[in-house]
């Protein structure tokens, strides 16, 4: 599953690294319904025409996977583990480790500071 800073990176071109790795994942590559929501967010308010087709685009190329009661379930559980060991993190990566974990995904994102938080979600970064 790929997280939103990953999606961004491979709009804009990405390099040759994450291309490769896009390829050879390419028939497993997924985004949450909330990855999908803050990439249609961020098109929308850069009000870029180019910006918006390449976005409508790259989510043709991948699965979005739906918001689920056990991603309901995960992400509950995954903010009071955080706000009780008082290092929370934003509410839409919450939401969006909550659907890897529910879908039995590997989260995708270069944003490891946060999402290594949330134990037992596995993260990997294509873009170091």
């Amino acid at each position: 599953m790929l997280d939103t800073d990953t999606c961004s990176f491979a709009i804009r071109g990405g390099d040759a690294k994450l291309r490769a790795a896009f390829q050879r994942h390419s028939d497993a590559l997924c985004v949450s319904a909330i990855t999908a929501a803050e990439l249609r967010f961020g098109a929308l308010k850069k009000g870029s025409p180019r910006i918006t087709e390449a976005v409508t685009c790259f989510l043709d190329l991948v699965d979005i996977l739906p918001w689920t009661e056990a991603a309901a379930d995960r992400y509950a559980a995954i903010r009071v583990h955080l706000e009780s060991t008082g290092r929370p993190i934003g509410n839409m990566d919450m939401l969006i480790a909550a659907s890897a974990l529910a879908e039995g995904c590997r989260l995708v994102t270069h944003n490891l500071a946060h999402f290594g938080r949330v134990s037992s979600l596995p993260v990997e970064d294509w873009t170091a």
